[in-house]
């Protein structure tokens, strides 16, 4: 008995998210050599993500089109406009690199990470807000994705052309593909499955980017403290300052929820977007951008945890 006991254990550890995270980024510094076999599918890796991610959004809140139109309007505006003006402020303010500028510009032209619904589950958050401010921005990243990629990326080699099926790739397909494993006959197995294959997905994604890099993070220093300067700024600094100034104008639930849509990114795509676009070093604040979101999440989780227990 105390040996399935403890084997159950270890399951749960293995198939915890943040474990396999976390061993994601150890191996990407002990074992780096591996990630050029996983280079050239990190794109088709993340379409499956995101298929699979999405799959668990039912149209059927379209329904509901003023509250959904509301709560993506305020979800683009907090994920785009506030999270995207302060990581390319930054970006030209801290760096002349075009390669690490590109990466940054993918990060801004990222919608927010599908992350972000489990993870308003675990805090508490509105959940409605949260399903919906992500079909919202979902659906607005078609267009404003290869905007905000070509707009900063216009003196590069990359054609407009590129950078639409890339986008096409990995949001129009999955979202499309997504509607066929909702099917009632195939959706149970779907929803069983979905988290692990999300979570190993996730981790090969970033393992590779970091792996990729990990000559640049090891010998230039001074790149990797500006570039987690940038994101120290438009996650922690953004998501405290928004918190401090909404704490009581904003439901205690939307507000958590408003918080995650403004400093979560979805890693995955700005990763793998970088390395179809631009190559390996323009992956570099993305990859950074992966740990930088889990230990945010992993902070704010510690935080509402200790909230909980003292109001116990």
């Amino acid at each position: 008995m105390y040996k399935i006991t403890n084997m159950n254990n270890i399951l749960k550890i293995i198939q915890n998210r943040n474990f396999i995270l976390i061993m994601a980024l150890v191996l990407a510094f002990t074992l780096p050599s591996a990630a050029q076999y996983f280079k050239g599918y990190t794109i088709y890796l993340l379409a499956v993500v995101m298929t699979f991610s999405v799959s668990g959004i039912s149209f059927k809140i379209f329904k509901e089109y003023k509250s959904l139109i509301k709560n993506s309007f305020l979800s683009i505006f907090l994920n785009y406009i506030v999270h995207g003006t302060i990581v390319m402020s930054m970006a030209y303010l801290l760096f002349d690199d075009t390669n690490i500028i590109l990466g940054f510009a993918v990060i801004a032209a990222t919608p927010p990470g599908v992350a972000i619904i489990p993870f308003t589950y675990s805090f508490n958050g509105d959940v409605d807000f949260s399903f919906k401010g992500i079909l919202g921005t979902y659906l607005a990243s078609i267009i404003l994705a290869p905007l905000i990629i070509q707009f900063f990326s216009s003196g590069s080699n990359i054609s407009p052309t590129q950078i639409i099926f890339t986008i096409i790739q990995v949001i129009v397909i999955p979202l499309l593909i997504s509607r066929l494993l909702r099917h009632k006959i195939i959706y149970p197995k779907v929803e069983k499955y979905r988290g692990k294959i999300i979570d190993w997905g996730f981790a090969l994604i970033i393992y590779t980017a970091v792996a990729l890099n990990i000559d640049i993070i090891f010998n230039e220093i001074n790149i990797v403290i500006r570039t987690v300067l940038v994101l120290l700024f438009s996650i922690f600094v953004a998501g405290l300052v928004y918190n401090f100034i909404f704490k009581n104008r904003v439901e205690k639930k939307e507000l958590i929820s408003q918080n995650l849509m403004l400093t979560i990114k979805s890693s995955g795509f700005a990763i793998a977007t970088s390395l179809a676009l631009f190559g390996e070093e323009s992956a570099l604040p993305s990859a950074i951008m992966s740990i930088m979101v889990l230990l945010y999440l992993l902070i704010v989780g510690i935080i509402i945890d200790n909230n909980i227990k003292k109001k116990k």
